[in-house]
């Protein structure tokens, strides 16, 4: 996993899985980074990202509460199937690589 900051935005990026058996350790990682800098956004880039379950769902809900936003980018076939199923692209802001292409033009 890599964690990088841009700005006051902390960006997420290369998690294959994210389940009961790392969810703590990539929470703690995301606090820690977190708690270094200011950091009023996260992004997680989730593109890679082939196992999310529920400790996974319910650890990208706990970030919502140490920022003011938390955004999902790309999230693979598996990991938006488990977003629409708990129907937390209602919490959390998913986007796809269109939205995010547009917004740099």
């Amino acid at each position: 996993m890599t964690i990088e900051r841009h700005r006051d935005t902390l960006r997420a990026s290369g998690i294959k899985e994210l389940h009961a058996a790392n969810a703590a350790a990539f929470y703690e990682a995301i606090k820690e980074a977190v708690t270094t800098a200011p950091v009023r956004h996260i992004e997680i880039d989730l593109s890679g990202t082939a196992l999310l379950d529920s400790c996974g769902l319910g650890t990208l809900v706990a970030l919502r509460k140490l920022v003011d936003r938390v955004r999902l980018l790309n999230p693979a076939p598996s990991a938006h199937q488990m977003l629409e199923l708990t129907r937390l692209y209602r919490v959390l802001k998913v986007v796809k690589c269109e939205e995010i292409a547009a917004t740099l033009s």
